[in-house]
């Protein structure tokens, strides 16, 4: 039995709570209880690190360094007896940083690029999802299908240039600012129309 490094400790539990809103009560690695490897080399290589919760069990599945998360691998851990969170992806020194998918177990879904374990450069965050099932649908057809946001992220904000959906397929295109319209930008109706808007720090302006 292999307990958590205090190191790993320390940082992981971000990566449970990062929303722009609270979650509630939410599950943290921090409550992991237990952890073994079952398979491969969970300190420098591949293999599966088994994670006991109250929940019941999770997992990660990928590559290790010096006992941390680093390179490729899969997070799953219980966070209720019902939802399981879920991030995909790279990961740098136990935080993730490069390309990843995490489905917060609540109906949000953010695909796209990661650093110092926060929301950094360009991603979709979709929101309000029933349920989501890997590989059931693609990127492209989630911004087409569903509320969500699809532009550029500074530490966890839409911030830069992107696309806000509504789920009746409205949609605005331009700058933000801090998870706020700044700028200008576009509005589009569902009829195809459209009108352009001037915003600052979320007020509208014109």
């Amino acid at each position: 039995m292999r307990l958590l490094p205090i190191n790993r400790l320390q940082i992981l539990p971000l990566l449970l709570i990062f929303s722009w809103a609270s979650v509630g009560v939410s599950q943290t690695l921090q409550e992991v209880t237990d952890e073994v490897c079952i398979y491969g080399n969970c300190d420098d290589g591949r293999g599966t690190l088994e994670l006991s919760t109250p929940w019941g069990k999770g997992s990660y599945v990928g590559s290790f360094q010096d006992g941390e998360f680093h390179g490729q691998g899969r997070l799953e851990i219980p966070i209720s007896f019902l939802e399981t969170e879920v991030y995909t992806g790279n990961w740098q020194r136990g935080v993730r940083h490069g390309r990843g998918t995490h489905w917060n177990g609540k109906g949000k879904l953010y695909i796209g690029d990661w650093r110092d374990n926060k929301r950094n450069g360009i991603g979709s965050y979709f929101f309000n999802l029933p349920r989501w099932r890997e590989n059931e649908h693609s990127e492209f057809w989630l911004k087409d299908n569903t509320e969500n946001y699809t532009g550029e992220f500074v530490n966890d904000h839409y911030q830069g240039q992107g696309t806000y959906r509504w789920p009746g397929g409205q949609k605005y295109v331009g700058g933000f600012f801090a998870s706020t319209k700044h700028g200008e930008g576009m509005f589009y109706y569902v009829t195809g129309t459209s009108r352009p808007q001037v915003w600052e720090y979320g007020d509208f302006v014109r």
